[in-house]
């Protein structure tokens, strides 16, 4: 089964398998290494906390299934993946036809896991553990470009106004960890307020920001999303997900909100998360 690592026995890093479904076999097997030196222009990442409650679990992992067929991305991470989740994304036609995957869920994450899903070829997927109270870390692979590494990683930070110094510890650790890489695209839940934005310096980019300002671009917005205001009975209007990017070799060319709609006429109340998604588009600077 895809996933459900041990974590008692974990080092603070651990190397994650990339699996591929193999259709004779039936079943997700070990993908083959791979370090191609693809051409790859344009690049779409996206970005979604999924609520790990079991509110209409099932509907939601599905409306979000066929959200993410409609319009897929190269390169999809998801947060707060419980078992559930991964089985119900694992079993969809196109992402088994499409996709390799790497996961980190199961006891020892809870309702904290992770999930990579990839279209073109990765290597070095590996799973980090954070100073944290709540099981987070970051999932990171490697994209070979143009003879040009560039690193994907999915983060998920402790949640909370009284954890924003723990945040602030996690977003300097990430940052650290990635001081000598030339290019990376951070992407996933990062729990901030705006009052911690001032974090985000060069030589990062927060992509919604750099392309559509002023426009908020909250992705917990209890005026669109009712089912994140009846959990709760509180409105809330942040931007927690995001998308960053750094170096020269990708230029960030459009942003939008995914999942802002309920998941049928019928359950008008329902969304497929608490948290709506990013899908970011990406384009290769050739000069």
């Amino acid at each position: 089964m895809l996933g459900k690592q041990r974590w008692n026995i974990w080092p603070r890093r651990r190397r994650i398998p990339l699996r591929c479904h193999d259709a004779g076999a039936a079943r997700w097997v070990t993908a083959p290494r791979r370090r191609d030196d693809i051409v790859c222009p344009v690049l779409t990442v996206s970005t979604f906390n999924i609520w790990f409650d079991a509110y209409f679990a099932d509907e939601r992992y599905r409306a979000l299934a066929d959200l993410l067929a409609a319009h897929p991305a190269d390169v999809m991470v998801f947060q707060e993946v419980t078992d559930r989740a991964l089985d119900v994304l694992l079993a969809q036609p196109w992402i088994r036809r499409d996709y390799a995957a790497a996961a980190v869920t199961g006891r020892r994450v809870g309702n904290y896991g992770m999930l990579l899903l990839s279209r073109i070829p990765l290597s070095q997927v590996t799973y980090t553990r954070l100073p944290t109270a709540a099981h987070r870390g970051f999932l990171t692979a490697v994209l070979i470009s143009g003879g040009t590494e560039t690193v994907l990683c999915s983060v998920h930070l402790d949640s909370g106004k009284r954890n924003s110094a723990l945040r602030a510890r996690q977003f300097r650790e990430i940052d650290a960890e990635f001081a000598h890489a030339d290019d990376v695209v951070l992407l996933g839940d990062f729990n901030m307020r705006d009052d911690e934005n001032s974090r985000i310096t060069a030589p990062w980019c927060d992509v919604w920001p750099a392309l559509r300002a002023p426009e908020p671009g909250f992705t917990e917005d209890t005026s669109i999303n009712h089912m994140r205001f009846d959990a709760t009975g509180k409105e809330r209007f942040v931007r927690f997900d995001r998308v960053l990017v750094k170096g020269e070799q990708w230029r960030p060319d459009s942003v939008e909100l995914i999942g802002t709609e309920p998941i049928s006429p019928a359950h008008p109340r329902v969304f497929p998360s608490d948290h709506f998604g990013l899908r970011c588009v990406l384009v290769r600077n050739t000069g």
